[in-house]
Parts: structure tokens; sequence; C-alpha cells
């Protein structure tokens, strides 16, 4: 059973006097607990179709199903009730959140809004969200422009998984990020993912980091899918033009399953 499914969605702008299709025609499913990305060069429709799948903007065509419902046909209090169980971590979350608000702001704003929970709770549910990120109870009182980019981009994750959501979609959520803090990220999403049976629509453009992440990839090009199936499957021998470019563009990003079933990211 599907978790969320994309039925032959369009998504046109005008440029210039013409008419150009920025995603056109595109259909794919996301299990519960899955992580399916959605790779391409710039231009090639991928954050349209994320914008899409989360309905900031609407299809020209095609039909979204999510959690059994016709999500585009949700509106009012029964669209914001859902908007809970669908979360979005942006490449830069300096840009998404007030850079001045603190750590705690950020935080208290998804439990106040969706009543998760009450006032006098909500100190305690923040420090157990920043410590299942990795981060210290104490940083809640920071600024966010104040901390790192990796501790952002926990907090941005932190924020996402408050809701308790069924699936994050993450827009080059990892791209800005050193190497070494990109994979201990990764590691986050691969245990949260674990713990929580989330499900990831993962994008990104770089192929290296989905072959670390992601169990089914669709491959973009202008708003078209080239070509999609088992990550690995597909990474380690493309087909599509789009795809053999991706890949020697691409770093060199193994992971490596322990003994006890987790994982460690590492690129080279």
């Amino acid at each position: 059973m599907s978790l969320l499914t994309a039925s032959n969605l369009t998504k046109r702008y005008s440029r210039g006097g013409k008419t150009v299709a920025a995603v056109d025609d595109v259909s794919f499913a996301i299990a519960p607990g899955e992580t399916l990305a959605l790779a391409g060069p710039s231009g090639s429709g991928k954050s349209t179709v994320a914008r899409l799948v989360l309905r900031l903007i609407e299809p020209d065509g095609g039909g979204i199903v999510f959690e059994g419902d016709d999500f585009l046909a949700l509106g009012g209090t029964a669209l914001r009730t859902r908007r809970a169980r669908l979360q979005m971590v942006f490449q830069d979350p300096l840009a998404a959140f007030n850079p001045r608000a603190t750590v705690a702001r950020v935080l208290d704003d998804p439990l106040r809004i969706h009543g998760i929970a009450p006032r006098t709770e909500r100190p305690r549910r923040i420090a157990q969200l920043l410590e299942r990120v990795g981060l210290a109870a104490a940083l809640a009182q920071r600024a966010i422009h104040e901390i790192s980019g990796g501790q952002r981009q926990r907090v941005a994750i932190a924020r996402a998984i408050a809701t308790k959501p069924s699936l994050i979609v993450l827009d080059e959520a990892v791209s800005a990020l050193d190497v070494s803090v990109r994979g201990q990220i990764l590691e986050l999403l691969l245990d949260l993912q674990r713990e929580q049976k989330i499900a990831y629509l993962f994008i990104s453009h770089d192929l290296g980091v989905v072959r670390a992440i992601a169990h089914r990839i669709v491959l973009l090009d202008a708003g078209r899918i080239a070509e999609s199936g088992d990550a690995r499957a597909v990474i380690d021998a493309p087909r599509s033009a789009i795809g053999k470019a991706l890949v020697a563009a691409a770093p060199r990003l193994d992971r490596n399953i322990r003994q006890d079933g987790s994982s460690t990211a590492r690129q080279s």
C-alpha cells in the first residue's frame, strides 16, 4: 500500500510569451518507511515536484493521494490537519527560519500551531526533540543565526519530526553542508527512519548521496521522468543519458552497514 501516490503531475509556466512545462506527466509512489529519491540536474523540475506534493503550488493537471485521501481536494481544517503528517526540510534553514528567532521558538511553533502540547509541556518536548537530533537542550535559548549550519539543519529536522509526520520532503537538505557534517545528517535521517518508520522524498542532484540513503530513484530531465527503479541498480548501471551524466559527476558515497543493523555514510 502506498503512503503517497502522485499521478501524471503537470505544472506549466509562461516565460517570454511561451509556455514551459516545468513538470510534465510525472508519476510515482512512496511506501511507508521508504526513501524515494528525486534526482536530476538544476532546472529538471525536482523542486517544483516537491512544492506540488506539499501543495505550496497547485498542479495544472494530475492527482495526489496521501494517506488514502485526495490531497488536492482537501481545504481548510482538513488540509491543515493533514499537513501535520507531511513536513519539509529545506536546503538552507537560515532562509526558512527567522534568523533572529531562538531555537526554542522555532520548535515551539509546530507544537503550538498543531495543538500537540500545552504551553506548560512544550519546553520539555523541545528538549526531547533537540536531544533526539543530537543537540544539547541548552541550545534552545540560542538564536538561529548564532548556531552552525549543521546545527541549524538538525533543528530543521527536529521541527519536521515534531508533528510525528509519516512523510518528510527533503529538498537538497544536505547539499550545503560540509562532507563530514553531511554524513552525520544522513546517519540521523536513517536512524529516524528505522525508529519512526518515516518515509522520505529525498530531492538531490548528487547521486552519491542518493545511493547512500535511497531505496528507489526517479531521474528527471526537463520536467519528465528519464529513468526510475531501484536506487543502487540505476546508479550502478544507468540507461538514460542524464543518468550517465549524473553518475559521472557524482563523488563516491558508500553506506556501510554495521553488524548491529545501523549504518555509516562516508564520502570520498
